[in-house]
């Protein structure tokens, strides 16, 4: 699985990259990969999965697909 981690996102990742590829043995929730990464899921407005957005609670992803999270963003 290839992980895109927008913006500051990365930062909560050791070497704080901005994308990682991981490597699934079974599908499993978005969810459950935010928690074993320690992202903030407070700090995760938007998730997309294959270029499709997604319910970051609700989706499955599995080995061979694209994920992106992006935090909210602001301007002014």
């Amino acid at each position: 699985m290839d992980l895109h981690l927008g913006s500051y996102l990365s930062w909560y990742v050791p070497q704080k990259p901005s994308r990682l590829v991981i490597h699934l043995d079974r599908p499993i929730a978005l969810m459950e990969l935010v928690e074993r990464l320690k992202l903030p899921p407070a700090e995760i407005a938007i998730a997309a999965v294959n270029g499709k957005l997604v319910s970051l609670r609700d989706a499955l992803v599995s080995d061979g697909d694209r994920v992106e999270l992006h935090p909210p963003n602001g301007g002014g």
